[in-house]
This record gives structure tokens, sequence and C-alpha cells, in this order.
């Protein structure tokens, strides 16, 4: 009588816990275009549960601001159009990630592959530009029209984001992680840059404030001729939501628990020394 199997243990399951930091370039209406010249610093913090070595679930908070100008295009038209915005944005997201490779920083073999990931997020923003000296929120003047009688009530600054990112991470002495990465953000919003769709009438946002006014419709302020034509006119893409690339690195340090994983692996072992081991165990 003969069996051909028996246990060992290995660590597989660990958790990271680390920060990263890089940075946002935004994509929408205001300079459509030129993602890379609308960019700033961003940070965060995460929680990484592995839980095989190609298979982790990541939990991350992330703060950064989004910007862009119309006047740092390369096209006239969009300068002309003149809109500018800036918005601080906080995100949190839950990304299961595949690794390429195994990764179980434990083993010599297994401390490097690259991942990619794709998860759900929520973003809070609050678009601003600066008139006159001071920074205003723009979607409580509701610059197309939103709030007033027979436009959209005001978008909300809480929205959902589908994160998709690519990268490569390599463990130093099994606890230290170092990794790059480059993501996109899908949202599920068109008013990031509190831009969409066209530019009410004068008289219409005159119903809500002059400020709305002001900051609705902005080309007089590059053309320096009167821009009141534009009324009804394409002021955004409302066909298009807007989105935001990231780029960073991110440090963690792994931290291991007593559980373990069970493999099996095939021996032989004879009848009767295992009925002698077994004897001994009773």
């Amino acid at each position: 009588m003969s069996c051909c199997c028996f246990f060992s243990t290995t660590k597989a399951q660990f958790v990271e816990i680390g920060g990263m930091g890089g940075a946002l370039s935004f994509n929408g209406d205001v300079n459509e275009g030129d993602l890379l010249s609308n960019t700033n610093a961003a940070f965060g913090g995460f929680f990484r549960y592995n839980m095989h070595p190609h298979f982790a679930l990541s939990l991350g908070f992330m703060k950064g601001t989004l910007e862009a100008r119309d006047r740092s295009s390369k096209h006239e038209n969009i300068r002309e159009r003149n809109l500018s915005f800036k918005s601080d944005l906080m995100e949190f997201s839950l990304i299961p990630e595949f690794n390429i490779f195994p990764f179980n920083p434990q083993k010599s073999g297994q401390v490097f592959t690259p991942y990619i990931g794709i998860g759900v997020g929520l973003i809070v923003f609050n678009p601003t530009a600066k008139y006159e000296g001071q920074w205003l929120e723009l979607q409580e003047l509701g610059t197309e029209g939103q709030g007033l009688e027979g436009y959209d009530e005001k978008y909300s600054l809480v929205q959902f984001a589908v994160p998709m990112l690519f990268g490569i991470k390599y463990s130093i002495e099994g606890r230290l992680n170092i990794a790059l990465e480059v993501g996109y953000r899908f949202t599920t919003t068109d008013y990031l840059d509190d831009v969409s769709t066209t530019y009410p009438s004068r008289s219409t946002l005159m119903n809500s404030s002059e400020l709305a006014v002001a900051l609705s419709n902005r080309t007089e302020e590059y053309t320096g001729v009167s821009a009141n034509h534009l009324a009804g006119a394409r002021r955004g893409n409302a066909n298009n939501k807007d989105g935001y690339l990231t780029l960073g690195a991110r440090i963690s340090f792994s931290l291991y628990g007593k559980r373990t994983y069970k493999s099996s692996s095939g021996k032989r072992k004879k009848g009767k020394e295992l009925k002698h081991k077994f004897d001994r165990w009773l």
C-alpha cells in the first residue's frame, strides 16, 4: 500500500501598507487635447492585501489638484474661449490587481512583476476659477444655467470613477516594495472643469447673478470684443466625460502574519512507514 501526497506550508498571504507620490493630468474640455500640460502634484496612501502570488486587492486614497487653462492651448480657437479652472480632488478607490508574474517577496525568484488593475472609485471635487483676484466656486454659480428654470439641476460634486492602471514593482529583502505606476480614471461626470454644453444667453444668466454671466463667457477678456453672439453656441463637448491621468511611484512595507496556505506535492511513502508514524502520533 502506498500514498502519493504530503503537505508542506508556504507563506503566501500578506499585506502592504504604503504611500504614493506623483502627478495628475486633467483630460476634458478646458485646454482640450493638451493632456501633459494640465499637470499637478498628487500624493496618497494605500493598503494592499496580497491573497495569492497572482492576485491582490488594493484600498487607496489620493489627493491632488486638477487644473487647466485655455490660454495654454496651441489652438487659437481654444485660447479665445479663455476658460480655466482649478479643483482640489480626493479619490477613494478599491482596485483588484493581477500580477503577471507570481509575486511573493519571501521567495527569491518572485520579487519582481508587472501588474495591471481595474476597479471602482469615488471622487470629490469642486471646480473654481480666478476672477478679479478671487477664487470663485463655479458649481454654485451655475455657469451653464444649472438650477434655473428649463435647465438641469446643479451637478453633484461627488462622482464615481473607474480606475485603470499598469505598473511594475520590485521587493527588496522581502520587506520594502517599490513600484512605478501609470493609470487613467474614467469618470461619470463632464463637469470636473465646469464645462460641458452650450453658452446660455446673458439675459438668462442674469437671473442667477452677474458673476455667473462673467464666468460663463470669458471670450471678451481675451479678444477685447463683445462675445454676446455666442449664446447657444457650443461651450464644451457633452458627449465626452472628463477624466485624468495618474503617474507616480509607490513605496510600501510588507507585513506577514502566521497564517499559511497548504500546497500539495507528490512523494511516495511505503505503507509500513506511514503506519509506524501514525502509531507514534497516537
